[in-house]
């Protein structure tokens, strides 16, 4: 299973999102860091030893073997373990290295996609017309778009949503909404809204905007979290999320 996390514009969350569903994830799974605007894993992650991560292991080294063609079990040679027990796949450190990985994106998306050994969770940050992670978000079984409910944020995600339907028809999609975790209007007014303009998408449910909790995951600080807000509602978000991805279907030549 692949699952692209993604947002319409600016930072509404993305990165934290994508790095505590794998980490509450119910089954084995990878987190792919493509943001193609250049990631920070490899910067604040740290290995099980305290160690610091291989920059150069990862997404670049996996686009290299790709230019050679890759084998079923290509992903798991690259991939780097953070301190709790989490797989990465470490990102780009500039957006210049993404240029150079181009070619084979199509490649990187198909072998996230029949990744036998765990699922895939790919934050694939903000996505743009021309984005070189099209193809990762093309092979996905779902879309998860991040946004905080703001008019203008709203208005950037209905446009990206009628820009998907044409990029890929059967696209799997659903919203997450990080707010405040006493907002319980903002689902409800948010699938009225999609409704109202005819995009019936699914809106998965909320994470909590806990920027404490968020620290402590980017590895600016050391804390315990099992119990936080941002945890805990995103063990919420996880059958959602595979419910949703299950309804993808392969798309007819």
């Amino acid at each position: 299973m692949l699952v692209a996390v993604a947002s319409a514009k600016g930072s509404p969350g993305v990165t934290t999102t994508a790095r505590v569903l794998a980490s509450v994830w119910p089954t084995d799974v990878v987190l792919a860091d493509c943001d193609p605007a250049g990631g920070d894993l490899a910067l604040l992650g740290r290995a099980p030893d305290g160690g610091v991560l291989d920059p150069e292991r990862g997404l670049l080294s996996l686009g290299a073997d790709a230019r050679r063609g890759l084998a079923a079990d290509a992903v798991d040679q690259h991939l780097q373990r953070l301190e709790g027990g989490l797989d990465v796949l470490c990102g780009v450190a500039t957006p210049e290295q993404v240029t150079g990985i181009g070619p084979v994106w199509p490649a990187l998306a198909g072998a996230f996609k029949n990744f036998s050994a765990a699922d895939v969770v790919a934050d694939c940050g903000r996505l743009t017309p021309g984005s070189p992670v099209l193809p990762v978000v093309a092979a996905a079984d779902a879309v998860v778009l991040v946004v905080r409910p703001r008019v203008e944020a709203y208005a950037h995600l209905r446009e990206r949503l009628r820009w998907l339907a044409t990029v890929q028809a059967g696209l799997p999609v659903g919203i997450v909404l990080v707010t405040d975790p006493r907002d319980h209007r903002s689902v409800t007014e948010l699938s009225q809204l999609l409704g109202h303009s005819g995009q019936p998408v699914p809106v998965l449910g909320r994470l909590a905007d806990d920027p404490r909790a968020a620290d402590v995951l980017a590895g600016r600080v050391t804390r315990g979290i099992g119990r936080s807000l941002l945890v805990r509602s995103a063990r919420q978000l996880t059958d959602p999320v595979r419910s949703l991805a299950a309804t993808r279907r392969p798309v007819r030549a």
